[in-house]
């Protein structure tokens, strides 16, 4: 007997590859941010020069005429990133999509786009725990001194703009996090005091809920960043140039769903793979911002 190949399923395929699709564009935070290059056709590894800064002294003063015999040296170091598969498998029986009277096969496609887009930002901000520069630290409350100490990190090691800070949900909306910097609900004596913001962003945090940029960072914020790191309660935000992490995407693309029909068990086999590899370029275009959320 023939095989039941995918073609069986092409009533719902186009839905689903449209849904997750979709779900992996909503869902995904730190892809627009790195430096993202695709592999060539026939390799799986992407290498990302980081190059060395010449110092001003390099730049010497010279008379007119008169040879510069010293010769700088442009130097580059190699950081590379292998393309791997990150696969996520949902069998389908007929008689649960013939009984479900919602959109099964569609609703699987943002669920699996969800998932697929959550662990790309996962294996990203994992990187930020590596930046050797930091700011804050275990047991301590996020400051916007803080969030100024990183930009002046960023800004000595010559890192280009945009600059990103990202953060967590309890760095973000949290009693200890940057929201509560900009307004105080302090209560004096009996009586409530009223609101107090801190100027436009104050009231921009008050009227959406979120800001989206603070100190020269636009801002950003993922459910992916880990808000225990060692059990201490502590949320391990970042902030970064786009130039210090490299993500390598595979030669097809960054993302894939295909379905195969198993007619033997009454099922249809959906598969959704990511195909990406991810490096730190430039370590000091990177800071580490560790805060207590407790």
């Amino acid at each position: 007997m023939a095989e039941t190949d995918t073609g069986v399923a092409v009533g719902g395929l186009g839905k689903t590859i449209g849904d997750a699709t979709l779900a992996f564009n909503h869902s995904n935070v730190m892809f627009p941010l790195v430096t993202a290059q695709q592999a060539v056709k026939g390799a799986i590894t992407v290498q990302f020069p980081d190059y060395s800064r010449v110092a001003s002294s390099a730049a010497a003063a010279t008379a007119d005429g008169v040879d510069q015999g010293t010769v700088t040296s442009i130097t580059t170091a190699a950081r590379s990133a292998t393309v791997s598969e990150h696969v996520i498998r949902a069998d389908v029986s007929d008689l649960a999509v013939m009984g479900n009277s919602d959109n099964l096969t569609g609703n699987i496609g943002d669920i699996m786009g969800n998932a697929v887009a959550a662990k790309l930002d996962a294996d990203l901000t994992a990187l930020g725990t590596a930046f050797s520069q930091t700011e804050c630290g275990a047991g301590s409350a996020l400051a916007l001194s803080h969030i100024f100490g990183a930009m002046r990190q960023l800004r000595a090691a010559g890192a280009p703009f945009p600059y990103n800070l990202v953060l967590s949900p309890k760095q973000v909306w949290g009693s200890k996090g940057i929201i509560s910097l900009l307004h105080d609900e302090a209560v004096t004596g009996s009586n409530a005091k009223p609101l107090s913001l801190m100027g436009a962003k104050g009231e921009e945090a008050m009227n959406v809920g979120m800001i989206g940029s603070i100190a020269g960072f636009n801002v950003y914020w993922s459910d992916q960043i880990d808000e225990d790191v060692s059990s201490g309660a502590d949320a391990a935000g970042f902030a970064f140039s786009k130039g210090a992490i490299g993500l390598a995407v595979g030669p097809e693309g960054l993302f894939r769903i295909e379905t195969e029909r198993n007619a033997s068990f009454r099922t249809t086999e959906y598969v959704a793979t990511g195909f990406w590899g991810e490096v730190e370029i430039k370590d000091t275009f990177g800071v580490y911002i560790l805060s207590d959320v407790s």
